[in-house]
C-alpha cells in the first residue's frame, strides 16, 4: 500500500461524519508497516547542504554557462564598441550601460564575481556621465557586494566610498552616510589601516563638525570645513549608534564621544525621540568618567543634560548622577553598588560592560594601588677585598719614612733667621710729631 492511500484512510477515519462504528484493526495490523513520507532520511540531505560553500554556486549546466559567457562577452564588446567615437559619430554612454548591464547579469549568472565586477564598475562609470547619480551608486554598490564576496575587501571599500559619493552627487546624504560606513566597515574586517578614520568620516556626513559638541575629540582630523546639514534620515540614529558601538569595544572612547556627539544631535533635532535620547545621555557620562575627565562629565551633565525637563524623572538621570557624585568623592562602595541597578543590566552589553569596568578613579581600569607595584630591591654592596699582609708591611715603611722627612723639615726651619723681629719693632715705632 502506497503512502498516498494511507494518508487518505486516515483523513476519512478522522473527519468522518457517518454514524457507522469504526472498523476493528484487522490482524494484518501485526505486519509491518509500509513506508510513509515521515520515515524519510533528512540527514542525506543535511549533509549535502551542510558541504555547501558559503559563496553562491552556479547551478548552469555546462553548455548553458558557456552560453552565457558567449553572451556576456558579445555584450561586453558592444559596450566598447558604442564608447568609441568617430569621424561623424560620438560615444554613447547611454547604450553602452545597457550593454555593460547585461554584460554583468550574465556573468552573476555563472558566478564569475571578478568580471561582474568590472562591469558594475564600468557601468556606473557610464551612468555618471549619464547624470543618472543614483542609479551609479546602486551599481557601485552591487560591485562592492561583488568583492566582498572574493575577500577583497580594499576593493569593496573603494566601490562603497564611490557609491557615496554617488549618492552626493544626488543630494541624498543619508544613503551617503550609509555606504561612507559599509566602506569603514570593510576595512575594518580586513584589517587594513584608516578604518577609524572612514569611521568618522562617516559620521561627519551624517552630522557637521560645526553642529557636534565633542568635535574637538575626533581622532583623525578632517581637512573640510565641517559646515554641512544635519541628516534626518529614519535610520541616522542606528547607524551612529553601531559607530559607537565599534569604538567603544575597541577602547577608543575619543573617537566614541565624537560619534555620540553627533548622535544626541540627531535625536535632540527629532521630537519623537524619548529613551533613545536618554540612552545617549547616560552613555555619554559614562564613557567621559570613563576618560577619566570628570569635572567634563559633570559639566555636560549640569549645562547641557539636565536641560531636558523629561529627563530629569528618569532611571538613567538618577544612576549618572549618582555615578558622577561617587567618582568624586572616591565612594568605591556606591559605585559597586551602581553597578548591580536594573537599568544598568538592561542597557546595551558594550555600555553594560563598560559601567563594570569603571572604578572609584573614575577611569577605566582604575588606579593602581602602590602595594601592586614592586618595591625595587637595593643592589648588593660591593666586597670589600681581603686584607694583604704584605701590603700592610709595605704602608708602615712608607708613613715612618714620612714622619722621619717632616722631622729633618723642622729641624732645617728652626735654625733659619729671617729677621722678622726687625720689621715688626720698625713698624711699631710711629712718629707722632
Amino acid at each position: 500500500m502506497s503512502y498516498r492511500s494511507n494518508i487518505t484512510g486516515a483523513k476519512n477515519e478522522l473527519f468522518s461524519t457517518s454514524s457507522k462504528p469504526k472498523a476493528k484493526p484487522s490482524s494484518s495490523s501485526t505486519r509491518p508497516a509500509a513506508k510513509t513520507s515521515s520515515s524519510y532520511d533528512y540527514s542525506k540531505h543535511a549533509a549535502k547542504t551542510s558541504s555547501a560553500s558559503s559563496l553562491p554556486r552556479c547551478f548552469l549546466s555546462a553548455e548553458a554557462k558557456a552560453k552565457k559567457e558567449k553572451e556576456a562577452m558579445e555584450a561586453r564588446d558592444s559596450a566598447k564598441k558604442a564608447m568609441q567615437s568617430g569621424f561623424f559619430t560620438s560615444a554613447d554612454p547611454l547604450a553602452a550601460y545597457g550593454y555593460y548591464k547585461k554584460a554583468a547579469d550574465c556573468y552573476k549568472s555563472t558566478c564569475d564575481f571578478k568580471k561582474e565586477a568590472m562591469m558594475r564598475r564600468s557601468a556606473a562609470s557610464c551612468q555618471m556621465t549619464n547624470g543618472h547619480f543614483s542609479s551609479a551608486a546602486s551599481e557601485y554598490k552591487l560591485a562592492a557586494k561583488c568583492h566582498s564576496n572574493l575577500d577583497d575587501y580594499s576593493s569593496s571599500s573603494e566601490d562603497y566610498r564611490n557609491s557615496g559619493v554617488s549618492w552626493t552627487y544626488a543630494n541624498d546624504n543619508s544613503r551617503c552616510g550609509e555606504m561612507l560606513l559599509e566602506s569603514a566597515k570593510e576595512l575594518d574586517r580586513g584589517g587594513l589601516p584608516g578604518a577609524a578614520a572612514a569611521f568618522e568620516q562617516a559620521v561627519e556626513s551624517l552630522c557637521p563638525d560645526a553642529n557636534n559638541t565633542f568635535a574637538a575629540f575626533r581622532a583623525n582630523k578632517s581637512e573640510s570645513d565641517g559646515l554641512g546639514q544635519l541628516c534626518t534620515g529614519a535610520f541616522v540614529g542606528e547607524q551612529l549608534w553601531s559607530v559607537v558601538k565599534h569604538f567603544v569595544e575597541r577602547k577608543q572612547l575619543s573617537s566614541a564621544l565624537y560619534a555620540l556627539g553627533a548622535l544626541t544631535e540627531y535625536y535632540e533635532n527629532d521630537t519623537d525621540s524619548t529613551s533613545t535620547l536618554y540612552k545617549t545621555y547616560f552613555t555619554t557620562s559614562i564613557v567621559q568618567i570613563s576618560l577619566g575627565d570628570i569635572v567634563a562629565a559633570e559639566k555636560t551633565y549640569m549645562e547641557k543634560h539636565l536641560q531636558s525637563d523629561s529627563y530629569l524623572p528618569t532611571d538613567e538621570c538618577r544612576i549618572a548622577e549618582d555615578m558622577i557624585r561617587a567618582v568624586k568623592d572616591f565612594d568605591s562602595d556606591k559605585v559597586e553598588s551602581l553597578k548591580k541597578e536594573r537599568k544598568v543590566n538592561n542597557m546595551d552589553v558594550f555600555v553594560r560592560n563598560l559601567v563594570m569596568e569603571i572604578t572609584s578613579g573614575g577611569k577605566v581600569g582604575g588606579i593602581k594601588s602602590s602595594k601592586s607595584k614592586p618595591k625595587p630591591t637595593p643592589a648588593p654592596a660591593p666586597k670589600k677585598p681581603a686584607p694583604d699582609a704584605a701590603a700592610d708591611d709595605d704602608d708602615d715603611d712608607d708613613d715612618k719614612e714620612l714622619e722621619e722627612a717632616m722631622a729633618d723639615l723642622g729641624a732645617e726651619l728652626d735654625g733659619v733667621d729671617v729677621g722678622d723681629d726687625d720689621v715688626d719693632e720698625d713698624d711699631d715705632e710711629i712718629d707722632l710729631t
